[in-house]
C-alpha cells in the first residue's frame, strides 16, 4: 500500500542525473523543510554512477514502464506516460504535480490535468525554454498554477511571450554554503605546481570549450606555466580531444570524463581560476546561470565567463569576476594571462565572488521560496475526473 501522506509529485525526465544536481538538491531541501514528495521519472537513469547525496532521499522514486523505442515526442509513449502518472496520482493521493523543464515532463502534467483536474506547476531553465515554440510555452504557462524559472533573463523572456495571469517567479539555483567553502587561499603556490585553470560542464557547443582550448594554446605560446582541466562529458568529447592534440597542448590541457560531486569538490580545491566561456549555440541553445559558476564562486575562486544571457546577473565584470565577449579566444587569453600573473587579483575577485553567493545564491533561502509556493497545495482536495470526452485530449 502506498504512503497516502505523500501529496506532491515531481515529474522529471531522468532521475537521478549527474548533470542535474540542482534538482536533487532542491528535492532534498524541500524534504528537510517538511514536504512529502514522490518522484516520477519518465525514464531510468543513464549514468552508471550517482551523487552520494542521492542516498539521503526519503521520497520514493518511481520509474515509468518503458514500452516503446520510438523517437522523441512519440505520441503513444506520451499517452502511456500520462496513464502511468494518472495512476500514481490516484495511488498516492497526490494533489499537485510539479514538473522540471517545460518539455516532456510538463507535457505530461498538462495531460494529467486535462484528465483528472489536478493542478500543476513547472520550472523552466534554459535549453528547454529557448528551444521550445513560444506558442507551446504560452499554452503551458496559461494552464499552470505558477511557473518558476532560475534567472531574471528567463523571467523577462517569459513575460514578453506569454499573455497570462499565471504568476511567474524567479528563484535562483543556490548552493550549500557549508559544502562549497573556500579552501586555502591561492596566493603563491608554494608547492611549485603551476596554477590550475578549471572548467566544468557538458561538452556541448553552448559551453564554448573550443575557445578555452584555443586560449590555452596562446597562453602556452606566450610562455605561461599552467595546467588546464576540463571536467565533463558529452557529444563534443572526441572533437575536443582532437583539438587538444592538433594545437599541441596535450601537456597542459586534459579531459577527465564524468565526475561525481565529491570529485568536483576536489577539483575546485585544487583550482586557481575557474573558466566557462559560454556562448549562444547556432540552434539558439544557451545557458541560464550555470550552476558550476555559482559553485566556483562559493569556493572563493576567481571566475571568467562571457557577457551573455543571464550570466551578468551573477558576475559583475572586474568586481567579482571577469566577463569577456563570446567567441573571442583573444579576450579570454588576455584575461587568463593577467590572472595567472597576479595571485593577489585572483584572491580579491574570489573574496568578492563568495560574498555574492552568500547574498543571493544560498540554497536554503532560495528553496524556501519554492516550499512556500508548494506547501499550500498539499491540503487541496483531489478533484473528480473530468468528463470522458476530455480524457481524449491530443498529446502535443
Amino acid at each position: 500500500m502506498a504512503d497516502r501522506t505523500k501529496k506532491i509529485a515531481y515529474i522529471v525526465k531522468i532521475f537521478p542525473k549527474l548533470s542535474e544536481t540542482f534538482i536533487l538538491q532542491e528535492i532534498l531541501e524541500l524534504e528537510r523543510l517538511g514536504l512529502n514528495l514522490v518522484i516520477l521519472s519518465l525514464r531510468p537513469p543513464t549514468d552508471t554512477d550517482t551523487h552520494s547525496h542521492f542516498h539521503q532521499l526519503k521520497a520514493p522514486v518511481l520509474y515509468a514502464p518503458v514500452v516503446l523505442n520510438g523517437g522523441k515526442g512519440n505520441v503513444i509513449q506520451q499517452s502511456l506516460w500520462t496513464e502511468w502518472v494518472t495512476e500514481k496520482v490516484r495511488e498516492y493521493g497526490i494533489t499537485h504535480l510539479h514538473a522540471h523543464y517545460v518539455t516532456e515532463p510538463t507535457d505530461i502534467a498538462v495531460q494529467v490535468q486535462a484528465r483528472i483536474g489536478i493542478s500543476y506547476s513547472f520550472t523552466t531553465h534554459a535549453k528547454d525554454l529557448f528551444l521550445s515554440s513560444k506558442e507551446d510555452v504560452s499554452r503551458k504557462v496559461d494552464c499552470a498554477q505558477f511557473v518558476l524559472t532560475c534567472t531574471d533573463y528567463n523571467k523577462d523572456y517569459l513575460e514578453q511571450i506569454v499573455q497570462s495571469d499565471t504568476p511567474i517567479y524567479r528563484v535562483y539555483h543556490g548552493v550549500d554554503l557549508d559544502v562549497f567553502q573556500p579552501s586555502t587561499p591561492d596566493i603563491s603556490r608554494e608547492d611549485g605546481t603551476p596554477p590550475l585553470i578549471l572548467s566544468i560542464g557538458r561538452f556541448r557547443p553552448k559551453k564554448g570549450f573550443p575557445i578555452l582550448i584555443q586560449a590555452c594554446a596562446s597562453l602556452k605560446k606566450a610562455g605561461h606555466h599552467f595546467q588546464c582541466v576540463l571536467v565533463g562529458y558529452g557529444p563534443l568529447e572526441q572533437d575536443l580531444k582532437q583539438m587538444i592534440h592538433q594545437l599541441g597542448v596535450s601537456d597542459c590541457v586534459r579531459l577527465t570524463g564524468k565526475v561525481r560531486q565529491d570529485g568536483i569538490l576536489k577539483w575546485f580545491r585544487q583550482a586557481s581560476i575557474f573558466v566557462l566561456p559560454c556562448q549562444i549555440a547556432e540552434n539558439g541553445d544557451r545557458d541560464g546561470i550555470p550552476n558550476v559558476l555559482v559553485e566556483a564562486m562559493s569556493m572563493g575562486l576567481p571566475v571568467v565567463s562571457t557577457a551573455i544571457a543571464s550570466i551578468p546577473e551573477l558576475i559583475h565584470d572586474s568586481h567579482n569576476g571577469i566577463l569577456n565577449p563570446p567567441h573571442h579566444p583573444g579576450s579570454l587569453t588576455k584575461a587568463l594571462g593577467l590572472l595567472l600573473q597576479d595571485p593577489a587579483r585572483r584572491r580579491s575577485l574570489g573574496i568578492a565572488a563568495r560574498k555574492t553567493v552568500e547574498k543571493d545564491f544560498c540554497v536554503s533561502r532560495n528553496i524556501r521560496v519554492i516550499y512556500d509556493l508548494l506547501q499550500p497545495v498539499t491540503s487541496q482536495a483531489p478533484k473528480e475526473p473530468l468528463e470522458p470526452v476530455l480524457q481524449q485530449v491530443p498529446i502535443l
